[in-house]
């Protein structure tokens, strides 16, 4: 099973869903000594057996992929169809200026997570990682089963607590730094606050299992700090959003090199809270935005695809994190080198 102290270097490349995390981008940091990750929140298995199969065909190394765990109705509040019909005539104007019908747009909410979980079992790959919340003990010990080794992402020392129980190999611990979406456990919950060097020992008294550790992490120095704290690696996303081999679309990459400095945690395209670059889209929606998950994902969705097509980097889910200014368009593997060796 895999072990991080088989990595040539302590660094895990971090799940982007959506676009920017590709075999490709996956395969660059596992050849260069890391751990890359495939992100198959928004995959189905047809989806995600492709991108496993070209990873496969281009690295020996070992990668990882993640999985979003299912989203629990319960978590949404009892008026959810009143408030995302609010949100619905707020968003009308701007769906018309791309020709979308947001007021009367049919939400379709696919449940990928059975076929997941089964093709990776049938398939197995040598990490596995949950975000949005804990797997059951029996999902992770399948997964173990099989010979793969299981990480929880978590936000805080509690959940961390819950995910310690069921059996998982180890933690991500997420930052409140981080670009993207943040793996609270329930939809519902504040995002922690605690700076990413404290809330690692405070994860460290609740749980002896491994951590790996990232969110905003902008240089070498962060890195090396991280390390000091006895985690096994870090984790990075923002700084890999630019590089060749990223997915990421010309209109995020576009929003990163806009000049615009300042981030936020945001409901206003997913209903989860999420790190991003504060467009026009943020600043008008954020306070309007209900905490309803999945619903608002796929009710944004249209909107987000039509003013990616269009370059309209205003109008996009431009994730980043707070690092992202440091961000370079280059090789993965020259910027995994500058970190690693800085």
């Amino acid at each position: 099973m895999f072990n991080f102290a088989d990595l040539k270097i302590p660094l895990v490349g971090a799940p982007m869903a959506g676009g920017p995390s590709t075999p490709q981008l996956a395969v660059a940091v596992s050849n260069a000594g890391g751990l890359g990750m495939l992100a198959a929140g928004y995959l189905n298995a047809d989806q995600l057996a492709e991108q496993a199969q070209q990873t496969r065909e281009l690295t020996e190394r070992p990668f990882g992929v993640n999985l979003f765990c299912p989203a629990d109705p319960n978590d949404n509040p009892v008026n959810t169809p009143a408030l995302l019909q609010d949100y619905r005539r707020a968003l009308a104007p701007l769906g018309k200026q791309y020709g979308l019908d947001l007021l009367n747009d049919e939400l379709v909410l696919p449940d990928h997570y059975g076929p997941l979980l089964d093709w990776l079992l049938a398939k197995p790959v040598p990490v596995v990682t949950f975000t949005f919340g804990c797997p059951s003990a029996e999902d992770i010990a399948q997964l173990q089963a099989v010979g793969t080794c299981v990480g929880i992402t978590v936000t805080n020392p509690q959940d961390a607590a819950l995910a310690a129980q069921p059996g998982a190999n180890f933690l991500c611990v997420q930052g409140p730094n981080a670009g993207g979406h943040q793996s609270t456990f329930r939809v519902q919950d504040e995002v922690n606050q605690l700076p990413l060097s404290q809330l690692v020992p405070d994860v460290q008294a609740v749980t002896e299992l491994p951590l790996v550790a990232g969110g905003g992490v902008g240089n070498s120095e962060d890195v090396q700090s991280l390390l000091s704290l006895g985690v096994e690696a870090v984790q990075l996303g923002t700084l890999l959003l630019l590089s060749d081999e990223a997915g990421t679309s010309q209109a995020h990459r576009d929003a990163l090199q806009s000049g615009i400095a300042a981030t936020q945690l945001t409901r206003a395209f997913t209903g989860r809270p999420a790190r991003a670059i504060v467009n026009e889209f943020v600043a008008e929606f954020d306070a309007l935005a209900p905490a309803v998950y999945p619903q608002m994902h796929y009710l944004t969705a249209p909107l987000r695809a039509k003013a990616k097509d269009s370059g309209a980097w205003q109008h996009v889910n431009a994730w980043a994190g707070d690092g992202f200014s440091q961000a370079q368009t280059k090789p993965t593997a020259k910027i995994i080198s500058n970190l690693s060796s800085g």
